[in-house]
């Protein structure tokens, strides 16, 4: 196969600052037809569901959901996991009540869960939630009924047969379902001026700032981020279908460059962000339509506990469903803020992620450092917040 014509090593071009655009050549594929977005609307209703809290810091190497090694291990897991799936699908935490059954019964089942669902969240959505983590974590669901009616699931969830967690779920219509959790990721940061920088940490709303490794501002933006509460990811460069008309800067990952050279470039970005806790591709049209180059990119995402997020700038990208894989945490972008830089267009997006987020329980964005784009997130993100939406760090919106 003929290569594409692009010089190698010390001859490749010099590449001084980062390019500064999203890709949006996957939009195009999707506005193709509008059957087919409706049918992907679906469907990703259905494929992507709000994420599961680490148990423990995200940093250390061991965060992907391991699978337990006895049925205790695997009970008490479950668990611990359970009530913050629940919340994410918009169940209050207040109704939700898991007890530790008594030992003296002898039984196999270690906890029991008890709670009310509202009436607007199916409770076949939450049987797929609960079965998807038991089979993440090793387990699997022994039994699941529901009564005459359809409106109490009674689920038996074990390991090797055995039971150890009864989950009881009721649908109340008058429980109202929580409105729903957004993570706004804001990319491209690291050469800005300061006071850009400064507009975008000392947003009310927590966002995360995702940010281009080896940049004169990158240590400085994450450490103020850091201090204000805001979510840290390395912006890590890869290449777009469109090489070289649009180039990804220095540092990128080329689909021609060896295994050994992906993980030096991608350990080398991760270490260069202060605090960073994930990573999201720029551009990287090309690069995530290839599950080799992905794979040695997550390979060291794993070994550092980083969580990862497509961006989804193909359509035909495979880097989310090989995160998953690997049994990294993880998600996809749901939609961009500002491919169109206007005021109206950026609130409208971020309305149509809201209705996301009510539908689903959580939804991810993606936006730019840009002015237009802050002053935007300034005057929408408080609106929000008094119509009920919760706003997360990405950390908190992965799965």
């Amino acid at each position: 196969m003929a290569k594409r014509s692009r010089k190698k090593a010390s001859g490749r071009p010099v590449r001084r600052k980062m390019a500064r655009s999203a890709n949006s050549g996957w939009m195009k594929v999707l506005g193709a037809s509008g059957a087919l977005l409706a049918l992907a609307v679906v469907l990703a209703v259905w494929a992507w569901r709000p994420g599961v809290p680490p148990l423990v810091h995200p940093r250390a190497a061991d965060d992907a959901l391991p699978v337990m090694a006895d049925p205790v291990s695997f009970a008490d897991t479950l668990s611990q996991l359970s009530r913050p799936l629940l919340v994410g699908l918009g169940v209050p935490e207040r109704v939700i009540r898991i007890d530790r059954t008594p030992e003296e019964l002898g039984s196999t089942v270690r906890w029991e869960l008890k709670s009310d669902v509202p009436g607007a969240l199916p409770l076949a959505v939450c049987n797929l939630e609960l079965s998807r983590l038991a089979r993440r974590l090793g387990g699997e669901v022994i039994s699941a009924t529901e009564d005459r009616t359809g409106r109490r699931l009674s689920m038996r969830i074990g390991m090797k047969g055995s039971g150890t967690n009864l989950v009881t779920l009721t649908s109340n219509p008058k429980l109202p379902r929580g409105t729903g959790r957004i993570a706004v990721i804001v990319d491209d940061f690291g050469y800005q001026d300061r006071g850009l920088i400064e507009g975008f940490y000392q947003l009310k709303q927590t966002v995360t700032l995702s940010i281009f490794p080896g940049q004169e501002q990158t240590a400085h933006t994450a450490m103020k981020a850091h201090e204000h509460g805001h979510g840290i990811m390395v912006h890590l460069p890869m290449e777009p279908i469109d090489y070289p008309r649009r180039d990804p800067g220095e540092g990128a990952i080329f689909v021609d460059a060896s295994g050994e050279e992906i993980h030096r470039l991608t350990r080398s970005a991760l270490a260069s962000v202060p605090l960073a806790t994930g990573v999201n591709n720029h551009m990287g049209s090309r690069a995530t339509q290839d599950e080799r180059v992905m794979r040695a990119v997550l390979e060291e995402t794993r070994s550092l506990g980083f969580f990862f997020v497509d961006s989804r700038t193909s359509a035909q990208s495979v880097a989310f469903d090989t995160a998953q894989s690997m049994g990294i945490r993880s998600a996809r972008n749901d939609r961009f803020l500002d491919l169109k830089e206007e005021d109206a267009s950026i609130e409208r997006a971020l309305r149509a992620l809201a209705k996301e987020a009510r539908i689903r329980g959580t939804a991810i964005g993606i936006g730019h450092a840009k002015r237009v784009t802050l002053q935007v997130l300034k005057r929408v993100l408080p609106e929000l917040e008094r119509e009920g939406f919760t706003f997360v760090r990405a950390d908190e919106a992965v799965r």
